[in-house]
């Protein structure tokens, strides 16, 4: 079976949402192929800076991508955020960090796993030729423990859909 039907296959729908994730944000687009250089060095500041380490009141040690204030669809401008959810709205913001609100609503979550970031990369080509009516508010990565398994990688891709 393709890693593609394994997806779709593992695709349900779960209400998510209403909790803020805190970290360091991008602006990019897919439109000009840089999306990739500029999501890859978000992710190595994260990790150079050690940003997770310097969030307060976490809420699980998960990693959060949060992808919003899309302009349009998948080609247009959008933002990124990776961080940490926090455990209420209640924070105060260190210097550097950025918030985001993950909108409450109905998320088609798909499972990508195995070579990273292959299984990714793969998801999201799926995700944007489908016909998924995508709310485009905000999108979400969860990075949680099956990510660090060895053999597994799993990724929990959130898509926000209208109903």
């Amino acid at each position: 079976m393709s890693a593609k039907a394994q997806q779709k296959e593992a695709a349900q729908t779960e209400e998510l949402g209403g909790f803020t994730v805190l970290g360091i944000t991008i602006r990019t687009t897919n439109a000009d192929d840089n999306a990739a250089a500029d999501i890859n060095a978000l992710w190595a500041r994260f990790f150079e800076e050690a940003v997770g380490e310097a969030i307060p009141a976490k809420d699980g040690e998960a990693i959060y991508a949060i992808y919003h204030s899309y302009e349009g669809d998948h080609t247009a401008p959008y933002k990124l955020t990776i961080g940490c959810r926090v455990k209420s709205d209640d924070f105060s913001l260190a210097e550097g960090l950025d918030s985001v609100f993950v909108e409450k609503g109905d998320y088609l979550v798909f499972s990508a796993q195995g070579q990273q970031p292959k299984a990714l990369l793969d998801t999201w080509a799926s995700i944007w030729k489908s016909d998924l009516n995508r709310a485009l508010k905000t999108d979400v990565e969860i990075y949680g423990p099956r990510f660090f398994e060895d053999g597994v990688h799993e990724v929990l891709v959130c898509i926000g859909i209208q109903n």
